[in-house]
């Protein structure tokens, strides 16, 4: 069976949810054809992902590995919902992928600290040990101790996916939001797909800027592979646009 069927199944589209999933299709379809240069950086930072993850054997550390792989996995589900309009809650993913990166270098190569991490389930007491040691705090800070400037872009970035839409926050309700007045009643019209427009150009932005992001702190973990594959000469190719 295709994974990439020409044609949909029968009763695709017959209902509200199909249609909307198809609705969402054609958007990712119109951003890619308006959107040439955003969505051309989006596709060339993904293919930096797959340089450092793909066939990577032994990494050096290990553990942190893992992080990146799921990190570049909510990049790509984030990038469909941007390219298909669903701005607001593109920004969990987003923020998703800039937790995992910030897990795997917080982690390193520190066996003890990934023991404890994993075993946090195993009664209140870890429970408690785990959250405590992976604070928020604690991980910004360790990054900026490695990299002032990266950990303060990811400091910004994270507060900002917060403000927009990762969190129920005022920025991102407004940016997915409209009033309709009509005599006598006001309509407030929640917007599932965006259109063209200043919000889907912040968010083409922005999910870039969360991408150099992660790479960059990859960086951190490993800058031997990153520079042995070129990767870090290419992404401060695309840094310097964003």
């Amino acid at each position: 069976m295709s994974s990439r069927p020409n044609t949909p199944p029968p009763g695709w589209g017959n209902d509200t949810l199909t249609a909307y999933l198809d609705e969402f299709r054609g958007n990712q379809f119109a951003t890619y054809h308006n959107k040439r240069q955003q969505v051309a950086d989006l596709i060339t930072l993904d293919e930096l992902f797959e340089r450092l993850l793909k066939g990577a054997r032994d990494p050096d550390p290990q553990m942190p590995m893992t992080f990146l792989l799921r990190a570049h996995a909510a990049y790509r589900v984030a990038v469909s919902s941007v390219l298909g309009g669903q701005l607001y809650e593109a920004q969990a993913l987003l923020r998703l992928a800039l937790e995992h990166a910030s897990y795997g270098f917080f982690i390193g190569g520190d066996t003890a600290r990934w023991t404890r991490w994993m075993k946090r389930n195993d009664d209140e007491k870890s429970r408690k040990i785990v959250r405590e040691e992976f604070t928020a705090g604690a991980i910004r800070r360790a990054l900026k101790r490695a990299d002032a400037k990266i950990g303060g872009h990811f400091e910004f970035l994270y507060e900002r996916l917060i403000d927009f839409g990762a969190h129920p926050n005022e920025q991102g309700f407004s940016m997915s939001t409209k009033l309709k007045k009509e005599p006598g009643e006001t309509h407030i019209l929640s917007i599932y797909l965006h259109d063209d427009g200043v919000p889907l150009d912040f968010a083409l932005k922005n999910t870039a800027q969360i991408a150099i992001c992660v790479l960059q702190i990859a960086y951190l973990i490993y800058p031997t592979r990153m520079e042995l594959q070129q990767i870090r000469q290419d992404l401060d190719q695309i840094t310097t646009r964003y």
